[in-house]
């Protein structure tokens, strides 16, 4: 087992495609792992046992026959597993095996795979061996002794259209509040150096502030502020990982004029500030 290749993954160095069985890889790296913005597509599909991952503001917790989808720019961090974990786990990089048949752009352009997109997918019991099935595939194909990437990249496309098709079915009862809240998420990443208002978006999309918060808070359960406050929190977590930015930086950066009103509010949704923040990511990191 080649344990290099997975920690430097989570690093965001190297390895362009990964797939292989969810225990081997769990068993390779470090949990929990750095909450990063993901450089790829990534896949996290569960046969047995249990895996807790914080992915946006969320924390989930995953199950048999369910599925996790942490789409290209989203910050995530596996935090724990069962001992009895199993299943797959398949990534894609920019440059990865897609490019083995040409330009196949179009796929990464799929509703479900949109940044803030949700991650969490139960499978119904009849597609969930057919899913399951799908998995083995890309797996034996790409790590069988003569690997076939031809073989490979038709697999992963096949599952990137399920897993699309089971998107549009879960959004259809409410497909007009998750979409407003998925232009809203990304505006907010947009400009969250520049607006924090809920008026400010709500012009932006051509919305009312009420209707903005309605659809927010039933697409997501949060109201449109707190959903600023999340991603903002989010956002934060990640520039202080980032050794070369201080804490100021990191204040003028989420739209923070006063770094210490920015500190302050870092301890009110953490109940720690910035710099004991900053100092647990390098304890963690010994």
């Amino acid at each position: 087992m080649d344990l290099t290749k997975y920690r430097s993954y989570l690093l965001g160095e190297g390895n362009e495609y990964i797939c292989d069985t969810l225990e081997s890889f769990v068993d390779a790296i470090a949990l929990p792992t750095p909450f990063r913005k993901n450089d790829g597509v990534s896949f996290i599909f569960i046969n047995q046992g249990r895996i807790t991952v914080k992915v946006g503001y969320e924390v989930l917790v995953l199950e048999a026959s369910q599925m996790l989808v942490v789409q290209l720019g989203k910050p995530y961090s596996i935090e724990s597993a069962s001992h009895e974990i199993q299943g797959y786990v398949l990534s894609i990089k920019d440059g990865g095996v897609l490019g083995t048949m040409g330009d196949h752009s179009l796929i990464f352009h799929l509703d479900f795979l949109d940044t803030w997109s949700n991650s969490f997918y139960e499978i119904n019991h009849l597609p969930v061996k057919f899913i399951e099935n799908i998995f083995s595939r890309i797996y034996w194909q790409y790590n069988h002794d003569r690997q076939n990437l031809m073989m490979v990249n038709a697999y992963v496309i096949t599952l990137m259209l399920e897993m699309n098709g089971l998107y549009n079915e879960m959004t259809n009862i409410n497909r007009s509040a998750i979409d407003l809240s998925r232009k809203f998420k990304k505006l907010v990443y947009q400009h969250i150096e520049t607006q924090n208002s809920v008026s400010s978006f709500a012009s932006l999309l051509a919305v009312s502030p009420n209707h903005l918060n309605k659809s927010v808070k039933s697409a997501t359960g949060y109201s449109a502020s707190e959903l600023i406050s999340k991603i903002k929190i989010i956002e934060a977590k990640v520039l202080l990982m980032l050794a070369d930015t201080t804490v100021a930086d990191v204040a003028v950066r989420l739209g923070f004029e006063d770094p210490s009103y920015f500190s302050r509010f870092f301890k009110k949704h953490e109940n720690t500030s910035p710099s004991e923040y900053r100092k647990m990511i390098d304890m963690s990191s010994l």
